[in-house]
């Protein structure tokens, strides 16, 4: 139904248009992404501007930024006995996974004559990214020796540790492409491109709240998201958490580089304003 909706539109739209006319400068557009035939027609990935300072020339930018947090429970409450006996209440523990990531486009393009519902263009841009996520898991223990030969469970403490990775990234490419008018505000449009992409991985970091619980409790010491990065070492009989410096986020990969042609799935559909 929603395709048929789209098709009425676009033949109403293109029968009202006839005498659509292109851009002639001083005008500002916007685009979504545009796919008649799935089943969600119209989408956007980011923001995209364009500014045309004549008739034949543009300036584009490309604006994403989106974010996420995602909740879990990874132990629920419980009870336990105390140092004497009595009933402790150890609470619900959470991991928290979030991840962030900015990119930004910008551009030049230079339209050619065309017809005057046809503008086609060519130009070049420069990408910049940004990727970060983590992971902030809670842990329940004691924090010093006496704590756990004593089973001191009634001064035990919530304690966190996270691990934070993420990636760089840089680009430029040139594209090619069209905008057909079917209206005098309203246009569809494709693009095609050629360039490269540059993407750096950032060095794996780990927080803990509270160095000594760490070392004391075994769920949290022994939790493979963290031992690689976070190990205990032991100097003279006194134990301490040891940081590592892992490159990369521990696949092995440090950078990447990537070149060749690209694409965008999608149709462009976007309007003009003033």
């Amino acid at each position: 139904m929603k395709k048929k909706i789209f098709f009425i539109a676009l033949a109403l739209t293109a029968t009202t248009g006839l005498f659509a006319q292109k851009q002639t400068g001083g005008e500002k557009n916007i685009e979504v992404q545009f796919a008649p035939l799935s089943g969600n027609p119209v989408s956007i990935s980011g923001l995209r501007l364009r500014m045309f300072n004549s008739e034949n020339s543009a300036i584009r930018i490309g604006f994403n930024l989106n974010g996420s947090k995602e909740t879990t429970v990874n132990a629920q409450a419980a009870e336990a006995n105390g140092s004497t006996g009595q009933l402790v209440n150890i609470p619900e523990l959470y991991d928290y996974n979030r991840a962030t990531n900015f990119s930004l486009r910008l551009g030049y393009e230079k339209h050619f004559d065309g017809t005057d519902r046809l503008s086609p263009y060519v130009g070049a841009e420069v990408f910049f990214g940004l990727g970060r996520n983590s992971i902030e898991r809670e842990f329940f223990g004691g924090n010093s020796q006496t704590q756990i030969d004593q089973n001191q469970v009634e001064n035990f403490a919530t304690f966190t540790a996270t691990r934070k990775e993420g990636s760089t990234s840089f680009g430029l490419g040139a594209v090619a492409g069209f905008d057909f008018y079917i209206s005098d505000a309203l246009y569809i449009g494709a693009e095609i491109g050629y360039g490269f992409q540059r993407t750096t991985l950032r060095d794996v970091e780990v927080e803990i709240s509270d160095e000594n619980a760490y070392i004391y409790t075994p769920a949290a010491n022994g939790d493979g998201d963290f031992s690689d990065v976070a190990s205990i070492t032991i100097t003279n009989g006194t134990a301490a958490v040891e940081y590592a410096t892992i490159v990369g986020d521990n696949s092995g990969d440090y950078r990447t580089f990537n070149w060749g042609p690209t694409f965008q799935p999608t149709l462009r559909l976007g309007w003009l304003f003033n």
